[in-house]
């Protein structure tokens, strides 16, 4: 009765309203079946490392290392999933930083981000390098503008081959406004992907993504973040070649320190 009474209320709304509330339900509806496929496939591991423990009564220490090792890896993934989730639910429920802060030195940010990425590389021996204006301050939520700033540089490290090159820099540019680029050697993405690379659970390859343990959520927060700071996202890339990731902010949220 109650699907019947919404038929006939949307029966009545323009073409337009209609079509636009199709599309939002379509949204809801492949949000909940990404957020079920991404968290089904970690809890399905588990399970099946728990049955195996109940059936096998005297396991071997070697064989439980390795259960144990692959159920906790298989945890990791969805508390990230689950962190992602809620941080995207509160980028998306206000316009504006709740907490905003002014004269933020992102150069400092940007320096303990770089050693968190260097111990992330590891043994992959990627060159990280950083050019970054400490003059150069920022109006903002430092949370919110940390997460969007790690997320770009994680991906780099994620998607750029051993020993590939992944340089960062901050500044401003002639305009006024705060420019922050991530710049990589890694495999690229190709020009069809592009326009869709901010959505949620979007991967231009699932099974590589998978691979390098990303949630499908890193740039859906970054596009939040940079909406809620004005900031404008461009992106150049080009297959087996690397990719150039770009913010641009508002120079009314940027200050230079004489």
């Amino acid at each position: 009765m109650m699907k019947k009474q919404n038929e006939l209320r949307l029966g009545k709304l323009p073409r337009l309203v209609k079509d636009y509330i199709k599309h939002l339900e379509q949204v809801r509806s492949d949000f909940v079946a990404n957020v079920s496929h991404e968290l089904r496939t970690p809890l399905t591991v588990i399970q099946g490392y728990l049955e195996t423990l109940i059936n096998n009564k005297h396991p071997d220490k070697k064989t439980l290392n390795k259960i144990f090792t692959q159920m906790y890896q298989h945890s990791i993934r969805m508390a990230d999933i689950i962190e992602d989730l809620l941080l995207l639910s509160h980028l998306e429920s206000e316009d504006h930083p709740s907490d905003e802060k002014k004269g933020i030195v992102i150069a400092d940010i940007l320096k303990t981000i770089k050693l968190d990425a260097k111990n992330l590389s590891g043994e992959k021996k990627h060159r990280i390098s950083l050019r970054a204006n400490a003059y150069v301050l920022m109006n903002g939520s430092e949370n919110e503008l940390r997460s969007l700033f790690s997320n770009l540089i994680v991906n780099a490290i994620k998607y750029t081959p051993d020993q590939g090159h992944i340089h960062i820099e901050w500044g401003s540019d002639p305009h006024g406004r705060g420019i922050f680029r991530v710049s990589d050697t890694g495999i690229g993405i190709a020009k069809e992907h592009l326009p869709r690379v901010t959505e949620r659970f979007y991967r231009v390859d699932k099974a590589r993504s998978r691979e390098r343990g990303g949630t499908g959520l890193g740039l859906a927060i970054v596009k939040h973040v940079l909406l809620r700071h004005a900031g404008q996202l461009e992106i150049e890339s080009v297959p087996d070649k690397g990719s150039t990731f770009t913010c641009i902010f508002p120079a009314d949220r940027i200050i230079h320190k004489q």
